[in-house]
């Protein structure tokens, strides 16, 4: 039986000084101790009971354990001189898992508010879709009682590479799925927006998880 999740990841951004020039040499896909250990100096630089990376040289953080104080500092520095009504959401997007297994990772330039067009599939008869932020992005479709992710582009290469070029899973399953993100979303902004009056918005969450004004 299927066991599907989808999981809110962001990419958070740090503060940078003399030591986060000193990268590690290649990517972190390839070179996962080196860039792990690194990653972890640059976060605990700026934040504190950060939890883990989702996976080793996959930079990327469950938004759900994430503390509310440790969100203020990312806010912050995810705005910088923006105006707060005028941000874009979190960088992230959202990983699937199936049968405990991640078989889909946020993209480059992900963005949370791509929560907005994953809702395409709660209509049975969604039109295929792409993700529009993130680069590269994979095609959304629907075959008889499963969705389809095709994760194929010409010119880039999906991280990480072992990413199925087709990925399928049970539609109805998928559904269930994303319903109780939605609900674990909702609750999670409750939460985040007891520091809408901080940031002087009426509703924070709307603007750095669900991207609606």
């Amino acid at each position: 039986m299927y066991e599907i999740r989808f999981i809110p990841l962001i990419e958070p951004p740090t503060l940078k000084d003399n030591d986060s020039e000193l990268k590690p040499d290649g990517y972190p896909f390839n070179n996962k101790m080196e860039w792990d250990i690194f990653q972890k100096k640059e976060i605990e630089k700026n934040y504190k009971n950060f939890p883990q990376p989702i996976q080793s040289g996959i930079h990327q953080y469950n938004l759900l354990e994430i503390s509310i104080e440790d969100i203020e500092k990312i806010i912050n520095l995810h705005i910088g001189d923006t105006e707060i009504v005028d941000s874009i959401s979190f960088f992230g997007g959202y990983a699937i898992s199936n049968n405990n297994e991640i078989v889909l990772f946020p993209q480059c330039c992900g963005l949370l508010e791509e929560i907005q067009q994953w809702r395409n599939i709660l209509n049975e008869n969604f039109t295929d879709f792409y993700l529009t932020e993130c680069h590269p992005s994979p095609l959304i479709t629907k075959r008889t009682n499963e969705i389809v992710i095709i994760c194929e582009d010409e010119y880039e290469t999906f991280i990480p590479v072992s990413t199925q070029k087709e990925i399928h899973l049970s539609y109805n399953e998928t559904v269930e799925a994303f319903n109780l993100l939605l609900k674990e979303l909702e609750i999670y902004s409750d939460n985040v927006n007891k520091l809408s009056e901080k940031f002087k918005v009426d509703n924070l969450a709307n603007i750095i998880i669900w991207g609606k004004e």
